[in-house]
């Protein structure tokens, strides 16, 4: 059993140590008011029907190049949408790839959400800034030139297609105002 002596020099000890020794700083979240670019924004979608009534395959496709100007790299995000009629409807949040470049940082990361009935996209994108993790977040409407192409075989048989819709985009680019809101 420690006598009193020692356990008071313990505890003198620890509490020297406590007040001299610097403790990792926590990374702290900085907002920053800045824009996020979305450029080269594809859009494409098909639907192929094997009979009348059968959906036989049918999806969505979104990509773009995310870029601010507080970061010196390029972040590729894409998704595949899966739900009916117009694919995404900006309830899903996809995570976009890592930068190639690893100047990235372990932090680096962006995600979104696309709506296509409004064409709305919601991003949010975080880097490390010299050991302080930043963030730049916002929501834009993105004015696509679609063009549909609808074909249906006149004289469909069992075992054939019967029809195909698909849809694809002109490239377009987006710049969000992005903030703390």
């Amino acid at each position: 059993m420690p006598t009193p002596k020692l356990l008071l020099a313990t505890l003198t000890s620890l509490a020297t140590l406590a007040t001299t020794t610097a403790l990792p700083q926590p990374h702290h979240l900085t907002t920053r008011d800045t824009s996020l670019t979305l450029s080269d924004i594809t859009y494409t979608s098909s639907e192929v029907y094997s009979t009348p009534a059968h959906l036989a395959t049918y999806g969505g496709y979104i990509s773009f190049n995310l870029s601010n100007p507080s970061i010196s790299y390029i972040t590729p995000c894409s998704a595949r949408g899966v739900h009916l009629q117009d694919f995404f409807y900006g309830e899903i949040t996809y995570t976009c790839d890592k930068p190639a470049d690893t100047t990235a940082g372990v932090d680096a990361a962006a995600t979104f959400t696309f709506s296509r009935p409004d064409n709305t996209f919601t991003v949010n994108q975080t880097w490390d800034s010299d050991g302080a993790i930043e963030a730049a977040r916002g929501s834009g409407k993105v004015d696509l030139n679609c063009e549909t192409t609808v074909w249906q075989n006149p004289n469909w048989t069992m075992g054939q297609l019967y029809s195909t819709t698909d849809v694809t985009c002109d490239t377009a680019t987006l710049v969000i105002d992005a903030s703390s809101d």
